[in-house]
């Protein structure tokens, strides 16, 4: 079974949490973890590290493509290679969040397409965005 890792700024990821719960119920498999003030890189990359460990198939997803948590998490993974089946997904809406989250928690999702599942949650997603503008657009 998956593991899902919400990750990010400040309380972002106790945000998603609370969404998450909000919108599928208590999730056993979900975890955060928040770079808060007063937390070192150093300190924020050994729970990270750690959790990698334990979790051999796990979500990783990061507030922000670029950002500390993000670049953080891909050199973890890059450096330590842990399992093939850990990814890492960053700039994410809550819908992809949702979306995969219900994928690998509800549905079997083997090791060979779990990179597809992904690719195509990610695509599916960036067609929900839009935006309303009174200043003639929709």
């Amino acid at each position: 079974m998956y593991q899902i890792l919400v990750t990010g700024h400040g309380g972002f990821p106790s945000g998603v949490q609370s969404a998450l719960r909000y919108l599928m119920g208590d999730n056993p498999n979900l975890s955060i973890l928040e770079l808060s003030e007063g937390m070192t890189h150093e300190q924020y990359e050994a729970e990270l590290t750690e959790f990698l460990k334990n979790h051999p198939q796990v979500l990783v997803f990061a507030d922000l493509t670029g950002g500390a948590p993000h670049q953080i998490a891909a050199r973890v993974l890059l450096e330590h290679h842990f399992s093939p089946e850990q990814f890492l997904i960053s700039g994410m809406p809550l819908s992809v969040v949702t979306e995969l989250t219900m994928k690998f928690q509800f549905q079997e999702v083997s090791e060979d397409d779990a990179p597809a599942v992904i690719q195509q949650s990610i695509a599916e997603c960036k067609d929900m965005i839009h935006y309303l503008s009174l200043a003639g657009g929709v």
